[in-house]
């Protein structure tokens, strides 16, 4: 037994003294898990507020007051007007930004808002991406909570000017006359045994079958019907009307970003091995400068991801009907700007690795860490605000946000400029720092 402890206190003191196996067994995890419970519920802030444009055309009073009503919620911040614009927003830029994925949802006020609601009718617009959809459905159902808060009046006005009720409230008014004028004539008391329930039919009380439940009662009113009379919003999306299979831009683009990842980190591997096997020395020894060397290898892993790209989008098409074909030429310059940056990405996790049990780790971490964050494993919009705010600095969420522009919302090339700027200039970040960190070293080890 004490030959077994003994070489069981040896096992734990190989293990500690490697920083890599330490950190792969413990460290790697905790970041994992704090990364995981931040995105998928360990913030509080969660879903807490959606930013929604509003253009008021109403000529009179209530659509002032309904925007500030929405806009006194804490779940929704109403916009009319943009930061350094003196103006307020019009119909046109509201759908514009939409359209262009800056603002996911837009109300549009008309101009007979008001006079609607005098007859019993609720007038409104939502201008809506229907890539996201929780944004638009929470929208929905606050205006429907706030036009009823904020014009009390107007769902007995519109059930009374729709029939419902007149003819039981005429019949109870006429019993109660009847009544007053026999007790007063005759001096007897009669119980009051019309209640307020018999202004409604029994089914509006306790209900009625599925199969005739669509069907209007003996009264002749629908609570269905009458709601779609009254209010009136008409939800119009404005981008993605043509899209085949809308949801797989994201199925897609999410795992081909996140596995050519792991694929270009081969680039991190291949130069610490041959920098372990002396082979990198040979080579400077033979005239090739430590610039030429990392070139060569950055270039490797650039046309690698790229054809992992390419691959990957060929194969949704194949399968799911990805229209990769309709912006061919604006895929492809989304494809070059992610595979430069992701392929950078890898040539940093090499420059601060020492060894390939280092560079795995790194690459574990910051891989799934910036997936997770970016929009490659689930959508942006089910992320908290914090999450998103952090996800800017990622290079996988300017890739994601590139396909998306590229099959969702079929940009012109020169809209997705910006996405494409921020890939390469974060490449170029990336490729310098790792180029001086990799001289420092050469030169040490060189002598």
């Amino acid at each position: 037994m004490r030959k077994i402890l003994t070489l069981v206190r040896k096992d734990f003191r190989i293990f500690l003294a490697d920083p890599v196996a330490i950190g792969l067994g413990f460290i790697v995890p905790l970041v994992m898990i704090l990364v995981f419970g931040l995105v998928f519920g360990g913030s509080s802030d969660g879903l807490s507020e959606f930013t929604v444009l509003a253009v008021n055309q109403d000529q009179g009073p209530a659509g002032k007051r309904l925007l500030a009503s929405l806009d006194a919620l804490e779940e929704i911040k109403i916009v009319e007007k943009l930061k350094n614009d003196s103006l307020n927003l019009d119909s046109t830029a509201a759908r514009r930004r939409v359209e262009t994925g800056k603002s996911s949802v837009a109300i549009i006020v008309p101009r007979n808002f008001s006079a609607g609601l005098k007859s019993g009718e609720v007038r409104l617009t939502l201008l809506e991406d229907p890539h996201e959809p929780i944004t638009s459905g929470v929208v929905v159902g606050l205006l429907q909570r706030q036009v009823f808060t904020t014009f009390p009046g107007l769902m007995p006005m519109s059930m009374m000017n729709q029939g419902f009720g007149v003819d039981s409230l005429l019949q109870k008014n006429f019993n109660q006359d009847l009544r007053r004028a026999i007790e007063r004539n005759f001096n007897a008391k009669f119980p009051d045994t019309l209640s307020l329930s018999s202004m409604f039919p029994e089914k509006m009380l306790l209900g009625s079958d599925p199969d005739t439940s669509k069907k209007a009662d003996s009264s002749g009113f629908n609570m269905e019907q009458a709601f779609s009379k009254l209010f009136k919003l008409k939800r119009e999306q404005v981008v993605g009307q043509n899209i085949v299979n809308p949801g797989i831009a994201q199925s897609v683009a999410g795992p081909a970003v996140m596995f050519m990842l792991f694929a270009v980190g081969a680039i991190a591997a291949s130069l610490l091995r041959e920098m372990q096997f002396g082979t990198a020395q040979r080579l400077m020894v033979n005239r090739v400068t430590s610039g030429e060397l990392l070139f060569s290898k950055y270039l490797w892993s650039i046309l690698l991801g790229g054809s992992q790209l390419i691959f990957m989008m060929l194969y949704g098409w194949l399968i799911f009907n990805l229209d990769v074909f309709s912006h061919a030429f604006n895929l492809l310059v989304v494809i070059v700007c992610t595979a430069a940056a992701m392929s950078a990405l890898g040539l940093f996790i090499a420059s601060i690795s020492r060894t390939e049990e280092q560079a795995a780790g790194f690459q574990v971490v910051i891989i799934l860490a910036m997936s997770a964050i970016g929009g490659a494993m689930i959508p942006s919009m089910f992320m908290p605000a914090s999450i998103r705010a952090v996800a800017v600095v990622t290079p996988v969420h300017w890739a994601m946000k590139g396909f998306l522009d590229v099959f969702w919302r079929q940009l012109t090339l020169q809209e997705i400029l910006p996405e494409c700027g921020i890939l390469l200039g974060m490449a170029a970040l990336l490729v310098t720092i790792s180029v001086v960190l990799f001289r420092k070293r050469l030169a040490t080890e060189l002598g």
